[in-house]
């Protein structure tokens, strides 16, 4: 039939549409007295119409009895096809107008040529949203230049849209090759009202499949997270919004030495047996706005032990809940090594700092970090040697008690030693009354001599102003430096061995300090080269013991203590 001829019904098909409405509603043809009332009407109808609105009832029962799409679409297709005797049919979704059920062959030759199918009429469709009928396609102007139309020779087509209120699901397509008009004014009716139950039937089922796969996620992302949780080395504890223990892992289990079972749905109370901190962690976590947080905190198991843990909370959303997730980590083992560690440290720091007033600061370094590097034997290398030695001492020694001797000397050997590390040298050894200081070894450095000449300087002032007030017995220091190659290392025994340094500057620093008067300062001409002091002074030539010749010297006297010299 063209558009716009529409022929009226009789009074028999308008009562058959009406009837077949009425049966395809749910809320009638699920009830029995409904049912009942239609059929007594119906009884005063004709019967093939009749039979129709049954047809669509039973339809309407059947296509709304599964909730798998694929199954739903299939019935509803082949259901259409079976209400109205339609030779051929497809079924076609909105989205992406492709073809997801067809009848009597149809789906081979849509896909032997995709352009057999009527897109036009079927595009009309979903664009006006109203249905198409057409009695006689062959002769109607409107599909004849349709090529599907005419090379398939479809006679008899139904194109009706599957409305779920103003929204277009999909549209069913049903013809006939063979026979025209064979869709009545009654099938058109019949038609439409199962397009939209079928149409209904359809969301049903995409609605159940959304759910069924959202839950389907849901489960496998707890399985996930179950297996995760397993998996994890550290205890994993989640709560939920209500702050109930949701899970527990096996971790958690060993840590706590607690069953999952016996905590699980249990509040903050549970927890606080075992990490009494833990309610006030949670409410400063639920304060923050679920910001990260991480703390330590002592916790202990059922059988007492105490226990140090590591708490860190973090957020934990799902689909359906807000919740948070708490990191266990014991460090209990951790922390018990780091007090022993600390107190073995402590212990090692005491013995080097004993072994320091004996050994040089280099020795003791190379033993405690390698024991077995210290070998006998040494290295070449440029120093200056700087002996000094207390004049008299021995004399003043037999007029005095043994303790106030010794009372002298190590206030003298104090003060000496500090300035020498202050100068940055290497005490060598104490000697008697007298002492043997390097400066050089084991790293050399430019400036050497003249660190040597300073420390020597600042000893004699020592000696002259405070510290011989302070011990109130008349000393008097005398002092001599030299430079030059010496070799610097381990020697004595492979049981006892000392580190110093040998070679002709140390037995010509320790015969100008033989040489000099009390109170004074020799210093050989390479360290006076060397040094470059400022001030005045002596050029002299000195007897040293060993030497058959007079060596060439620099001196500073004791009548010029009064004049410092600056270095």
């Amino acid at each position: 039939m063209r558009p716009g001829k529409r022929a009226e019904p009789s009074v028999s098909d308008a009562v058959s549409s009406a009837l077949a409405t009425l049966a395809a509603l749910p809320v009638l043809r699920d009830d029995p007295r409904a049912v009942d009332a239609l059929a007594t009407i119906a009884a005063h109808v004709d019967a093939a119409e009749f039979a129709k609105i049954k047809r669509l009832t039973r339809a309407a029962q059947i296509v709304n009895s599964s909730l798998e799409v694929d199954a739903v679409l299939r019935d509803a297709l082949e259901l259409a096809v079976e209400l109205v005797g339609a030779e051929r049919g497809f079924l076609m979704l909105s989205e992406g107008r492709h073809v997801v059920a067809v009848h009597n062959l149809f789906s081979f030759e849509a896909t032997l040529n995709p352009n057999a199918l009527p897109k036009a009429l079927v595009e009309q469709t979903f664009e006006t949203r109203e249905a198409v009928f057409t009695t006689d396609a062959q002769s109607d102007p409107q599909w004849r230049a349709q090529s599907a139309v005419i090379a398939l020779h479809i006679r008899s087509i139904a194109c009706v849209p599957m409305r779920v209120r103003d929204r277009i699901v999909g549209v069913i397509y049903l013809d006939s090759r063979v026979k025209p008009g064979l869709f009545t004014p009654a099938d058109r009716e019949l038609l439409t009202s199962f397009a939209h139950q079928a149409a209904l039937a359809v969301e049903n089922a995409r609605h159940f499949e959304g759910e069924r796969q959202r839950a389907q996620r849901v489960a496998d992302l707890q399985a996930f997270q179950d297996r995760l949780l397993e998996a994890i080395a550290n205890g994993v504890i989640t709560l939920d919004s209500e702050r109930r223990i949701t899970s527990f892992n096996r971790a958690a289990e060993t840590t706590f030495g607690l069953e999952a079972d016996k905590i699980i749905c249990g509040g903050i109370a549970a927890l606080s047996r075992y990490i009494p901190d833990f309610p006030e962690l949670i409410e400063t976590y639920y304060a923050s706005d679920g910001a990260l947080l991480r703390a330590e905190v002592a916790a202990r198991r059922p059988d007492g032990a105490r226990l140090a843990m590591q708490l860190r909370f973090t957020p934990l959303e799902t689909p359906d809940d807000k919740g948070v997730a708490v990191v266990v980590s014991d460090v209990t083992e951790q922390r018990r090594l780091e007090e022993v560690h600390a107190a073995e440290l402590a212990h090692k720091n005491a013995i080097q700092a004993s072994f320091s007033r004996y050994l040089a600061p280099h020795v003791l370094e190379s033993l405690v970090a390698n024991p077995s590097s210290v070998q006998l034997g040494g290295e070449r290398c440029r120093a200056t040697m700087l002996f000094a030695d207390i004049r008299g001492f021995t004399k003043l020694a037999t007029e005095l008690e043994p303790e106030r001797v010794a009372e002298i000397l190590n206030a003298y050997f104090e003060e000496a030693v500090r300035i020498i590390f202050e100068y940055e040298g290497l005490l060598d050894k104490f000697y008697g009354d007298g002492l043997m200081a390097v400066f050089g070894a084991p790293l050399p450095r430019a400036d050497d001599p003249k660190r040597a000449l300073g420390a020597a300087l600042r000893l004699r002032d020592a000696m002259r102003d405070g510290l011989k007030m302070r011990l109130s017995d008349p000393l008097a220091i005398s002092i001599g430096l030299a430079s030059g190659d010496v070799v610097a290392g381990h020697f004595g025994s492979s049981l006892r061995m000392d580190y110093t340094v040998i070679g002709d500057a140390v037995n010509l620093a320790q015969g100008l300090q033989s040489a000099a008067p009390p109170g004074a300062v020799y210093l050989d001409e390479a360290t006076y080269l060397a040094a470059q002091p400022e001030g005045r002074f002596h050029r002299i030539a000195a007897r040293v013991k060993g030497r058959s010749e007079l060596v060439t010297a620099y001196a500073i006297l004791p009548e010029e203590l009064l004049s410092p010299v600056r270095v």
